[in-house]
């Protein structure tokens, strides 16, 4: 196998190397595989992944159809953005001045219904194998995207791959799968940041102050005294994954460059301030201070429980009400100054930024998909929704895709959680067709996507 090293310029292939690509490949090496190289190279540094949860209406923001009749249309108005023949909704004046940084893509499409099969479909890549209300965590789930990228890229030093933040999520009482490690095990998950970032008191439990270091170091020496008196018990994997676990929360705790990560104090006031003084304009200046701090995926999770007091996107009631006055003006005002502050610190280019739904909104107010709606509201929709791409190698100014005359279908171009997946994780320079042997001890790759390399023109 042709290994790629980790420096930017590597030795370019002779020319019977460049003829060998013809029969057997490159050392057995296919085509496909020296593009993917190929690309590799050119990868961003980190993602970002702003999961708007509850489900935002592609028909009230990035996919409007003024044309349509009133049930279908909304009351909302499109409004022109900074590239000619591009609309978007009225609600989002701060992003529409920013429409050539990034990509609409009108497309989305999967199958599933509900909040917790959706989400994980989304996060993880992968279709649920059931599509119910009371979808739940087991051992058995497959990983979250981070994970898969932990496992794919390995961790090299004390910044940990992942992390998620500012809450997990769930609706009602039934916690939403594809969060973790899955059958990875937790040594994989995303480290879990909990809390709100807005807080005057906000820090990380454990980074708060300076760990003493022969305390750790005691501590270090007694548990490895334990795990050397296991004998065979210490070959559990359960006490593997453990070990594991403990190696990379000590790794996290005694580093510097995370602890700093996290004090969003050395941020200035009027940059706070542009981003919004709530959980979610915080959670997006946290998740740029990660991204400076190398850690490689970081999902932003806006919503928490549905059905909470804290704004979500499920507007089964008062659609427009919720849209115009809870979530679009916020949503304007921290994604703008996110896509700003990467941009002017040169970080845009090496940071893939992706915003999207676990579905989208019925295409006519008040029809009902099994989960509930009133004439004010709109229903869960995962046939047809939207999602917005910037940095990377993203061409901004463009729009992938097109829906049908009401937003219901893709008329041409559907692209899936799966495809989606396997372009993420080959952006991050894991090969999605790597094989893992899943919770049912199948060998099954990470990804049974495509790449789309139409998002990045």
């Amino acid at each position: 196998m042709l290994h790629v090293p980790d420096c930017p310029i590597a030795r370019g292939p002779t020319r019977r190397e460049w003829l060998q690509l013809g029969g057997l490949g490159l050392f057995g090496l296919t085509m496909p595989a020296a593009l993917r190289s190929e690309s590799i190279a050119r990868r961003p540094k980190s993602i970002v992944l702003l999961l708007l949860h509850g489900g935002p209406s592609q028909l009230d923001i990035w996919d409007m159809k003024p044309s349509a009749p009133p049930e279908i249309r909304g009351e909302f108005k499109p409004i022109s953005t900074s590239v000619p023949g591009i609309q978007i909704t009225e609600h989002l004046p701060r992003l529409a001045k920013l429409a050539h940084r990034f990509t609409i893509v009108r497309s989305m499409t999967h199958t599933s219904l509900f909040h917790n099969s959706a989400t994980y479909f989304v996060t993880t890549g992968q279709a649920p194998l059931r599509d119910v209300i009371a979808f739940t965590p087991t051992e058995n789930d497959f990983p979250h995207l981070g994970a898969q990228a932990a496992y794919g890229l390995k961790n090299r030093g004390n910044v940990p791959i992942a992390v998620s933040l500012p809450d997990p999520v769930c609706d009602g009482p039934y916690t939403t799968p594809g969060q973790t490690g899955g059958f990875l095990g937790p040594s994989y998950s995303p480290f879990q940041v909990l809390g709100d970032p807005n807080e005057p008191h906000f820090s990380v439990e454990g980074l708060g102050a300076q760990p003493e270091a022969g305390r750790i170091d005691s501590r270090q020496q007694l548990l490895q005294k334990i795990n050397d008196n296991l004998g065979r018990l210490g070959d559990d994997p359960k006490l593997i994954h453990m070990d594991q676990f403990q190696k990379r929360a000590l790794a996290i705790l005694t580093s510097d460059v995370v602890r700093r990560a996290f004090v969003l104090d050395r941020e200035s006031t009027a940059l706070r301030d542009r981003y919004g003084r709530h959980k979610y304009g915080q959670s997006l200046l946290l998740a740029r201070r990660l991204v400076e701090a190398g850690v490689r995926l970081v999902t932003v999770y806006w919503g928490g429980k549905v059905n909470n007091p804290t704004p979500f996107w499920d507007t089964h009631f008062k659609n427009n009400k919720r849209l115009k006055e809870e979530l679009l003006p916020p949503f304007d005002q921290c994604f703008s100054a996110f896509l700003e502050d990467l941009h002017d610190r040169g970080l845009l280019r090496d940071t893939l930024v992706v915003a999207m739904g676990e579905f989208g909104r019925t295409p006519r107010f008040g029809q009902d998909t099994g989960n509930g709606v009133d004439e004010t509201g709109r229903d869960h929709w995962s046939q047809c929704y939207s999602l917005a791409l910037a940095g990377g190698e993203v061409e901004g100014g463009r729009v992938l895709g097109r829906s049908d005359r009401i937003a219901a279908y893709p008329a041409d171009s559907p692209f899936t959680p799966q495809d989606l997946a396997a372009t993420l994780l080959q952006q991050l320079g894991v090969n999605p067709e790597q094989k893992v042997r899943d919770g049912f001890d199948r060998l099954v790759p990470l990804s049974t996507g495509r790449y789309c390399k139409e998002f990045f023109g």
